[in-house]
């Protein structure tokens, strides 16, 4: 059923969702530009190879379905908009499939750590006119990622919460919540190393410190 995955998934992975939130804490007002192109460097180091993963596990019939909500490339395009293309996103250190991010293995796997990355829209409603507002950004320029789906934000979220329900069988619903829980805990590691008590990532030539 719908209520249950969806509820477990929500209920149980509460916790982790609180700790990644406050981590970032992006909806502080002393938020600083380089301070947020750091962490959208971050966010596509993580993002573009989640999303190879992710598509990898998943079957044909769901690749239209998961290829509209691919984001690395407003990561990019954030990017792009905020640095004037200084360095190209392809030198950001990315995650490693085999350390910094979850093991997807089925659709239970896929789906639960979509969760999170689905999940994310619905905040970034918030964040994306505050750091629009608190960094003077032009409409649409730097702000992409947040901004995800605009006005499409619920339906979006919506059809995500029905496949999901209609795609993972019961039998993996405890791999789906392992999978979301994972996920945050990667997230955080790697956006937050500090605040995750991991060493941090190695600086980038040519980064904005």
């Amino acid at each position: 059923m719908q209520s249950d995955l969806l509820s477990r998934l929500k209920n149980e992975t509460a916790a982790c969702h609180a700790r990644l939130e406050n981590a970032l804490d992006l909806m502080r007002d002393d938020l600083q530009r380089d301070e947020y192109i750091a962490l959208l460097e971050r966010f596509y180091g993580y993002v573009a190879p989640w999303e190879d993963a992710a598509a990898a596990c998943l079957p044909a019939t769901l690749s239209v379905f998961f290829d509209e909500r691919r984001k690395a490339p407003l990561l990019a395009a954030d990017l792009a908009a905020l640095t004037g293309e200084r360095r190209p996103v392809g030198s950001v250190p990315q995650a490693d499939m085999r350390y910094d991010l979850p093991r997807l293995h089925n659709l239970g796997d896929a789906f639960g750590s979509m969760y999170v990355m689905e999940g994310s829209t619905l905040g970034g409603r918030f964040i994306a006119p505050h750091v629009a507002q608190r960094l003077d950004l032009g409409q649409g320029l730097g702000n992409a990622y947040f901004e995800g789906y605009g006005a499409r934000t619920g339906s979006m979220w919506n059809a995500f919460r029905e496949t999901a329900a209609a795609s993972v069988p019961a039998a993996q619903h405890d791999d789906a919540v392992k999978a979301a829980i994972a996920t945050f805990e990667g997230l955080q590691s790697w956006l937050c190393p500090e605040a995750a008590g991991v060493d941090a990532m190695p600086p980038v030539p040519g980064a904005v410190t």
